[in-house]
């Protein structure tokens, strides 16, 4: 499938997608593999769960700290210093099983966690990097074959990791998958060494012609449309919450499904996620990035109510592949939308403010569906969630529908 003007981005943004699909295979390894080993080290689950949340965490926090100070330091040292923390923490998975240093190796890291490439808590920086090097009106579509890549780099990783299965015979194997994660952080951050900052990135001060109220304006304009992105953002990530986490599990509990199965299901959903990407890219440059998204996750919330009626784990799985792949498929588009909100220089405030609003009510999901499960309802949670994507899709699709029409507007006049 050839990826229209594709021999048009920019060189740096192809550096900076050669880096995220490498990332992105190591991190499709520790998503399969992470809980397993703790669980071969002898964890309990609740240690398990507990630092796997420890780092889900530290991501919140500390994107938004590192989304301003990008706007203001540069992009590049973030995204470095992230590949270069992965690299010390799997260098510390390689060579102990200490549960001190492996717990605050997998907090530091992020570890275990579905990043689809993205280098949290650094992941703003990465972002505003990006859109200093891509037209606005690229950004839908630029944005989409980044995240195509991501998920495609996590299919690969989930396959390697069920190909490293076989080999397994202890807690060693397992060490060895650190390995990788080592090396490709380092081969990551000598590309990334080899990219000059640019003046993509130094161009974008504030104008010193710009009158102070002018400035003002800007700022409010600026602030309510980030403001509004984060509020809608809380239904959508309350609602990722509510399913994603506890999938496996409720595959387990409703229809007896393997771990081979449901590895198996997450590892084709990986990939169906990347072509979604990619179909993603294609209707943002031929619909318009708003339109599209609305239109895909109204699909989406549809197809998630089905999800609990059905009976079968093959019907329920290929749903399931779809709905994923449709939802996680507009990632990159909604990114590209975050850091559009603002001027350049301030796009790592809203890619950072972007993120923190989608994952910190993304955390409250899985505790309410824990508590409905354990009342013994397996659907309601599904019904609220897709209530809220439904509601999502709508909002976003009112509240910015004007932004395709302003890129219209742009790139007709430019």
């Amino acid at each position: 499938m050839k990826f229209p003007g594709i021999d048009q981005i920019h060189p740096v943004v192809k550096r900076l997608m050669l880096v995220n699909f490498i990332r992105s295979i190591g991190q499709g390894i520790m998503v399969v593999e992470l809980a397993l080993y703790l669980n071969a080290l002898g964890w309990s689950t609740a240690a398990i769960g507990s630092v796997l949340a420890a780092g889900g965490l530290l991501g919140v926090v500390l994107a938004p700290f590192i989304g301003v100070y990008s706007d203001r330091l540069g992009r590049k040292p973030f995204v470095l210093l992230s590949e270069l923390v992965t690299a010390g923490c799997a260098l510390v998975g390689v060579l102990t099983t200490n549960p001190i240093l492996l717990s605050i190796a997998i907090t530091l890291s992020g570890f275990g966690k579905a990043d689809a490439g993205s280098p949290s808590p650094c992941a703003p920086a990465e972002q505003a990097w990006l859109a200093s090097f891509v037209p606005t009106t690229e950004r839908g579509r630029v944005y989409s074959l980044n995240n195509a890549l991501s998920f495609f780099g996590m299919g690969v990783g989930a396959v390697l990791a069920g190909a490293a299965s076989f080999l397994k015979t202890g807690v060693s194997p397992y060490r060895l998958l650190f390995c990788y994660i080592l090396v490709a952080s380092l081969i990551t951050a000598s590309v990334i060494l080899t990219i000059q900052r640019g003046e993509a990135e130094n161009r974008q001060g504030n104008k010193k012609g710009e009158r102070r109220e002018e400035e003002r304006k800007i700022l409010h304009e600026e602030n309510a449309a980030v403001l509004k992105l984060a509020a809608i953002n809380i239904l959508n990530g309350i609602a990722i919450g509510l399913t994603g986490p506890m999938m496996s599990y409720w595959f387990s509990a409703k229809f007896g499904a393997s771990h081979a199965q449901i590895g198996s299901t997450l590892a084709v959903t990986f990939f169906a996620t990347g072509v979604t990407s990619i179909l993603q890219a294609r209707l943002s440059h031929k619909h318009g990035t708003i339109r599209s998204i609305v239109f895909i996750r109204f699909i989406g919330s549809l197809l998630l109510i089905l999800m609990p009626l059905l009976s079968s784990y093959a019907l329920v799985s290929v749903i399931y592949m779809l709905r994923t792949s449709l939802n996680r498929g507009t990632q990159g588009a909604q990114q590209a939308l975050s850091v559009s909100l603002t001027r350049n220089q301030r796009s790592g405030f809203a890619s950072s403010i972007n993120l923190f609003s989608m994952r910190l009510p993304t955390s409250i999901g899985p505790y309410i569906t824990g508590y409905l499960f354990g009342l013994g309802s397996l659907s309601l949670p599904f019904y609220i969630a897709s209530g809220l994507q439904l509601s999502f899709a709508y909002l976003y699709g009112r509240l910015f529908s004007s932004y395709d029409i302003r890129m219209k507007s742009h790139a007709s006049s430019g």
